[in-house]
């Protein structure tokens, strides 16, 4: 019988430990807190609020099964609340004489203003979403092949051409004739005789 209250008990704390985790589950979905605070700000009694979860769960299945007309009624009622609170801030701002007043009132309406405008777009996207287009990218770099030979040759030094005054071909010289006489225009100048020449070349 004493072995018995042990294992009674942890079987109790398993149960209790169940319970709130179960709960701690319950509190935290989206919907059960939206329903909190949607109690307060209808005040809906706190009786209710079962049948208020339930309702937030039906339309979050309707989400998800792609049926997005509360989601968009919701969305063109704020954008008409937030254009409603723009037209009353802009009105407020006018009618007050004072200088500092119109400019905090013009602050809010134009904020309000703006909001309107990001929820008209949002609007937008979901009845029309924008197409991405997913481009796979792939790492072809082990494959690449540098071909460096046109910059190669276009880097080395052009070698200059020969003088075409100078030279007909490659080698050989224009002037071609053989050694001719001494001129006879200095007598005084005679070519140097056999004996006058050295012996060795």
């Amino acid at each position: 019988m004493a072995d018995l209250m042990p294992q009674k008990q942890q079987e109790v704390a398993r149960d209790q430990r169940r319970a709130e985790q179960t709960l701690a589950q319950t509190i935290t979905t989206p919907e059960c807190l939206s329903a909190s605070v949607l109690t307060i700000c209808q005040s809906v009694d706190h009786s209710n609020v079962t049948e208020l979860v339930a309702e937030l769960k039906r339309q979050s299945s309707a989400i998800n099964a792609d049926d997005l007309s509360r989601a968009e009624a919701m969305l063109t009622a704020q954008a008409h609340t937030l254009d409603g609170l723009f037209a009353k801030l802009t009105t407020d701002a006018l009618a007050s004489g004072n200088l500092e007043k119109l400019e905090r009132y013009m602050k809010l309406a134009l904020k309000a203003q703006n909001q309107a405008r990001a929820t008209l777009q949002t609007l937008v996207e979901l009845k029309a979403p924008k197409r991405v287009a997913f481009v796979q990218q792939a790492n072809i770099g082990n494959q690449v092949q540098v071909n460096n030979e046109g910059q190669r040759a276009r880097t080395r030094k052009k070698r200059k051409a020969p003088n075409k005054l100078l030279e007909a071909d490659h080698g050989e010289w224009l002037d071609t004739r053989t050694a001719g006489k001494a001129g006879g225009d200095d007598p005084a100048m005679a070519t140097v005789e056999r004996q006058h020449r050295p012996h060795k070349r």
